[in-house]
């Protein structure tokens, strides 16, 4: 268990309501799971945001293959 000092209660309290937690544990390990996937999507956001582009890509001639 760890113990922490919250300095705004009304977030917290704002949170609870809308979550529909029961107490503030739970609050607390919704909001760091929450946190934990946000970072995860932002190294994948990172990773996968650059586009490769073919200079001599001919839309038109492709559109002809078929």
């Amino acid at each position: 268990m760890i113990n922490i000092a919250i300095n705004n209660e009304k977030t917290i309290e704002r949170a609870q309501q809308l979550g529909h937690h029961q107490n503030l544990q739970d609050t607390v390990e919704k909001a760091i799971e929450m946190y934990v996937q946000y970072l995860e999507q932002q190294t994948i956001s990172e990773e996968f945001g650059t586009v490769d582009f073919i200079e001599d890509y001919d839309y038109k001639q492709q559109r002809n293959v078929r």
